[in-house]
Formats: C-alpha cells, sequence, structure tokens
C-alpha cells in the first residue's frame, strides 16, 4: 500500500472543497433562476464561500508544514531555519578569526 503523505491529503481536500464549490455555484444558479433567492444573495453566499475555503486552505496548509516541521526534528534532520543559523554562525566565527589574526 502507497503512503499518504500530509501534502496527498491536502490536495485531496483541496479538491473536495473546489468539487463541492462547483455544485454549490450550480445549486446557487438554479435557486437564482427559480426566483428562491436574489443575485445578491447568492453573490454574497458565494462570497462568503470562496473566504472560507481560502482560510481552511491557508490553516491546512500551516498545519501541514507545522506537522513536516516536527517530523523534520524527530529525524534529527536539519531544516532551512537550522541551516540558516549555521551559516550565521560560521559567519560570526569567520569574522573573529580574522579579527584575531
Amino acid at each position: 500500500m502507497e503512503k499518504v503523505t500530509p501534502q496527498d491529503l491536502l490536495k485531496m481536500g483541496l479538491g473536495a472543497m473546489f468539487i463541492a464549490k462547483e455544485k454549490v455555484e450550480k445549486l446557487i444558479d438554479e435557486s437564482i433562476k427559480q426566483g428562491e433567492i436574489s443575485k445578491e444573495q447568492g453573490d454574497e453566499f458565494l462570497s462568503k464561500l470562496k473566504k472560507e475555503i481560502n482560510e481552511k486552505s491557508e490553516e491546512a496548509d500551516k498545519k501541514i508544514k507545522e506537522e513536516i516541521h516536527k517530523q523534520l526534528k524527530e529525524m534529527g534532520l536539519a531544516t532551512k531555519e537550522d541551516i540558516t543559523s549555521l551559516r550565521r554562525e560560521i559567519t560570526a566565527l569567520k569574522k573573529a578569526i580574522e579579527e584575531k589574526k
């Protein structure tokens, strides 16, 4: 069985949200055509839906990045921040060595 990564889960979730969004848009269009809701109400609902999708997407992305960062730490692998910190330390050490010469 193939391992599912956090990125795969994000893609599946986003795909499901977009499919749901398309279905909701069709339902709203039908409701507008049948006079059940106004165009403004439909537009407002879609606007709220898009905002919520964007927020959920950003939240999921943040959680995935946090989980990846956690997994890298547990595996003992250096993160981008670790490497940047080491570069700063190396630069500072080189400078201190040069000053002592």
